[in-house]
């Protein structure tokens, strides 16, 4: 069974079950403020709530039809299928899984107020139907808006590293940190080159890219390696293996990297010599398929110690970032995580993502001991073909004394 049915499947049971929570308290909401009739509204909102979630069905019903052939058609390649059922699926979840919280966190609030509330509840209900249908209006609409912003739209993000005194001369450096860029009939052609053209923009001097080319197969290889052999930096664009490069066809997407002039080094060190200052940059491979333990890790070469070091990975794991942080390096980057992908919850309070579950570094830049570590959202997908809370995303990292 493909993976992404088997996930679907796997969230399809709790996800009816929020479905008719939600679905419960509007179909109350919308009896008692607009005044319909409550057998119309019901069937009104369970025809609605059935066609948006036809798409695990539909995909279940092809595969055991057709089998693992079936999950093309599921993949961004038929446009129909993507815009009836994938899309409105996949944004109708994001929607009814915010709005499941919003109701949550009322039921909350009349817990914890409870002795406030039951003197006031007659009052409370008469409005409580109000209430409830202005903050779902105001929350789909928050979740259409920022669904269409971090999913169309591409964010630079910029950090500064404070650099030991002993590096100054590296003071202004600039590395553009890239990762999943994915391409395929979602990543497409357009919006590969407004997202080489917007690295490019920033002048980096040192390009890295936390690999994942493509998202799968071997029919977007060629033109996503094509469209990245133009990006420019003096130092070069150097790459890691991502887990969808395995995935896809490992020597293949290193050959078509190749012919695009992007290094990709595995367990390796080279020096770099920035603004005549040693820079050692250590590329690992740690992906789902291999995870390098100690004692390979041992084994790397990283470098005399006077030399600022960089270490660059696909994924961001916890036990890796420990063991850079142990031998001395300066910068850890990673990707992997889509920033979370779809996180869930209140920006500035609270946001939870399937990647929240894998390890702590997810999005943005984090420090352990006198180590920076920075993850990248990236650019293209995996399972959704949306972003919530966590945009497309090109990083900049000047270094500064």
């Amino acid at each position: 069974m493909p993976w992404p049915l088997a996930f679907v499947l796997t969230i399809f049971a709790p996800l009816a079950a929020i479905n008719y929570y939600v679905g419960r308290r509007l179909l109350d909401a919308i009896v008692e403020v607009f005044r319909q009739p409550r057998q119309k509204v019901r069937w009104i909102l369970t025809l609605t709530l059935v066609y948006l979630n036809l798409l695990p069905v539909v995909f279940l019903i092809s595969y055991l039809l057709q089998g693992r052939t079936s999950a093309v058609a599921f993949s961004g390649e038929i446009l129909l299928v993507d815009l009836l059922l994938t899309y409105p699926f996949w944004i109708a979840l994001i929607i009814t899984v915010q709005l499941f919280l919003l109701f949550a966190l009322m039921e909350g609030f009349k817990l914890l107020l409870f002795p406030l509330y039951k003197s006031h509840k007659v009052r409370w209900l008469a409005r409580e139907r109000y209430i409830l249908l202005v903050a779902s209006g105001v929350v789909t609409l928050y979740s259409l808006i920022t669904i269409f912003a971090d999913t169309w739209l591409i964010r630079v993000t910029e950090h500064t590293v404070k650099l030991p005194a002993q590096y100054s001369a590296l003071d202004g450096v600039k590395i553009a940190q890239i990762s999943d860029v994915q391409g395929d009939a979602r990543t497409t052609e357009r919006k590969l080159n407004d997202f080489v053209e917007k690295v490019n923009a920033l002048q980096p001097d040192l390009i890295l890219f936390a690999g994942d080319v493509i998202t799968s197969g071997t029919k977007y290889i060629e033109q996503t390696a094509g469209i990245l052999q133009d990006l420019r930096a003096p130092y070069g664009v150097i790459a890691a293996v991502g887990d969808h490069d395995i995935f896809a066809g490992k020597s293949k997407v290193l050959q078509a990297l190749h012919t695009s002039g992007i290094k990709v080094l595995e367990d390796t060190t080279i020096r770099l010599s920035l603004r005549n200052t040693d820079v050692n940059l250590s590329v690992v491979t740690y992906t789902y398929g291999r995870r390098p333990d100690r004692g390979d890790l041992e084994q790397l070469p990283i470098g005399p110690g006077e030399s600022y070091r960089l270490m660059l990975a696909h994924q961001p794991a916890q036990r890796l970032v420990g063991f850079a942080a142990e031998r001395g390096f300066h910068l850890f980057l990673a990707g992997h995580t889509h920033g979370g992908g779809i996180a869930f919850g209140i920006p500035g309070l609270f946001l939870v993502a399937p990647a929240t579950f894998e390890g702590p570094y997810v999005s943005g830049s984090y420090r352990l001991e006198n180590m920076i570590i920075s993850v990248t959202n990236g650019l293209g997908f995996t399972l959704a073909p949306v972003r919530y809370h966590a945009p497309a995303e090109i990083t900049l990292l000047t270094l500064r004394k």
